[in-house]
């Protein structure tokens, strides 16, 4: 097992830390994933900062909005440098592939949020939603292919229903956890187990962050078969 398979998710607001985090154990991982709590308080620049570790970048924005604007926002990334991008699927299919088509144009890849690893059936029932966990990834999934998006954000228990419908569909997995504390997750898996089961990416975050970074990186990594 190479580092290939994991995006370190750095969610902290501190610009510093994170640049330290990423000096630590930029070498022990395949890319960096940038969510809420850091890119609401940053400055373009420094998000073009971390392009200097010369690793894919994860912008985690989960852009969810009218067909005009969730255009406009994927345009808006243009001048990042950055690779990946998330929209939620509930979007739908006809705003997610003008999305797709002018994320193209700026050579970023758009990933589909299908239902947050901390969201359980009752959660849902609780939203409205009719559908139970895994039929609602389900039908999500099928946005996802019919709009020719790269790939999906999932539970990694989801992972072998996705492969078998839209098997051309990337699978990135958060809900990673190595010890039986799920935090705030619900639907979750340990690395190997992800791997074994077909993710093509790893997001991590706090497994790796918590603590020692560079020793967590590598327990984990020795943990895949």
């Amino acid at each position: 097992m190479t580092n290939k398979n994991i995006f370190v998710a750095c969610d902290i607001s501190n610009h510093k830390k994170i640049l330290d985090l990423l000096e630590l154990i930029h070498e022990d991982i395949s890319g960096i994933k940038i969510g809420l709590q850091y890119i609401t308080g940053r400055r373009p620049e420094e998000i073009r900062e971390l392009s200097k570790f010369k690793k894919p970048i994860f912008y985690d924005g989960k852009f969810f909005d009218i067909k005009n604007t969730l255009i406009e926002s994927v345009k808006s990334l243009e001048a990042l440098n950055i690779n990946y991008a998330t929209v939620h699927l509930l979007n739908g299919t006809d705003a997610l592939k003008a999305a797709n088509e002018a994320a193209k144009k700026i050579d970023l890849k758009l990933l589909g949020v299908s239902v947050l690893t901390s969201f359980s059936d009752n959660d849902l029932e609780s939203l409205g939603f009719k559908y139970k966990v895994e039929e609602q990834v389900k039908k999500l999934i099928k946005i996802a292919m019919d709009s020719n998006l790269y790939g999906v954000i999932c539970s990694p228990l989801e992972i072998k229903m996705i492969k078998e419908i839209a098997p051309n569909l990337k699978c990135f997995t958060p809900g990673i956890r190595m010890e039986n504390t799920k935090d705030d997750q619900k639907r979750t898996m340990n690395a190997n187990d992800a791997i074994k089961a077909g993710s093509d990416c790893l997001i991590i975050g706090r497994p790796i962050t918590k603590g020692d970074p560079k020793q967590n990186i590598k327990y984990i990594l020795s943990s895949i078969e």
